[in-house]
């Protein structure tokens, strides 16, 4: 008798024990459940060495620093995040006579700094974070030419020249509000796009000096969010590089595509006032990154209507100013009744629908439930019934 009240107090314990590993993993089930959409959506790791220095709203600037005291530089754009990135260009000082290879005019720019393009994109908003050189341009000629096509705002700047060179391994990079994209560039895909903001280049393994540590300017794109859209842009910037070096940088922080914008003593880099890679050469094209703030507007107030001195009006607008007040008065009088006749308590006219409509349940929260953990969980009470009345 002893030994059976003994097994029956086993087998409860047991089972008691059972139903408490049943709820620990169902919450475990529970928070993974919830807590797995957000780990599919997470950014993409930061390669190893790189180190956070200047960030905003959608925008990041990274640093990884050498021995020789030549670091890099990536800039983390996130154009779904409010994110927003300008095409700048020195004055067009000559439209040119000859039509562009690409479609418009081959222009010719006169060259800036670095720091008067930060200067021109600070000047014009306080969301400007990093400035950065743009594509390649003609430096044997001044005011230059550009070898490739510029669209700025949806308007062709320059069709470009060609002088036959880098078949096949040209590229342009498309922008838009929200997203990015780098495609093979050819007359007829540049002038079929619907970007309004396109930038030329080169791929990352055409022959600029493959093996040589110079500087480097790429660009690169990634989807982090997995939804089929291009929506980061990423700048690496350098003094001392192999292109092969830039490329692999970018992808280490999900770039899928990757393309080469000039470099040399071009290459330079300001961010938020300060100079991270500076030079002496003038440049004629540059790319603006701006963060994802937005400046607090006040809203205006409707200014009142000015009151007309009765004595001041003439026959006629005595005329209507009466017969407005009298508007007035039946519609007050209207309003009174109105409230006079409503119960105490009643909801009248939008308000009510929407206290009634808060109140519904609709099948959609129903639905909202994680099926698979509820039958889960009574799979288990099954197993659990069966073994307490075996008991």
């Amino acid at each position: 008798m002893i030994r059976l009240k003994l097994g029956v107090f086993r087998t409860r314990f047991s089972v008691g024990l059972l139903a408490v590993r049943i709820t620990l993993e169902y919450l475990l089930l529970l928070v993974l459940f919830f807590a797995l959409p957000r780990v599919a959506f997470a950014s993409q790791p930061i390669p190893q060495g790189f180190v956070l220095i200047r960030s905003s709203v959608g925008v990041q600037l990274y640093r990884k620093d050498y021995p020789s005291g030549t670091p890099d530089y990536v800039q983390v754009i996130r154009l779904n995040r409010g994110a927003e990135v300008r095409l700048l260009h020195g004055k067009v000082s000559d439209q040119g006579v000859s039509s562009g290879v690409y479609g418009g005019l081959d222009v010719r720019f006169n060259s800036r700094s670095i720091l008067q393009y930060w200067e021109e994109i600070l000047a014009d908003t306080s969301r400007a974070f990093c400035v950065t050189n743009g594509q390649f341009f003609y430096m044997y000629e001044y005011p230059t030419r550009l070898p490739f096509p510029l669209k700025v705002n949806g308007r062709v700047i320059s069709g470009g020249y060609s002088k036959g060179e880098f078949n096949d391994q040209k590229y342009m990079l498309e922008i838009w509000k929200d997203q990015v994209n780098i495609r093979p560039l050819t007359k007829v895909e540049f002038q079929k796009s619907t970007a309004p903001n396109i930038l030329g280049g080169l791929a990352e393994d055409a022959r600029k000096s493959p093996q040589k540590f110079v500087g480097r300017t790429f660009v690169g794109i990634a989807d982090q969010n997995l939804d089929g859209v291009y929506e980061t842009l990423l700048i690496f910037s350098t003094q001392a590089a192999r292109q092969k070096d830039a490329a692999e940088t970018l992808r280490l922080f999900g770039a899928e595509k990757v393309m080469m914008l000039d470099g040399g003593l071009s290459t330079q880099l300001v961010c938020q006032g300060k100079s991270y890679i500076q030079t002496e050469r003038l440049i004629p094209q540059a790319i603006a990154v701006l963060d994802g703030t937005r400046p607090y507007l006040i809203p205006q107030q409707p200014k009142p209507t000015p009151v007309q001195p009765r004595h001041e009006m003439n026959q006629e607008q005595s005329k209507d100013f009466e017969i407005s007040s009298m508007e007035k008065e039946v519609i007050s009088s209207l309003d009174n009744a109105q409230e006079q006749e409503a119960p105490v308590g009643a909801w009248v006219g939008e308000d009510r629908d929407v206290e009634e409509d808060g109140a519904k349940i609709y099948l959609a929260d129903l639905l909202f439930i994680p099926v698979p953990i509820l039958l889960i969980s009574v799979f288990f009470l099954g197993i659990l019934r069966r073994l307490w009345f075996r008991s």
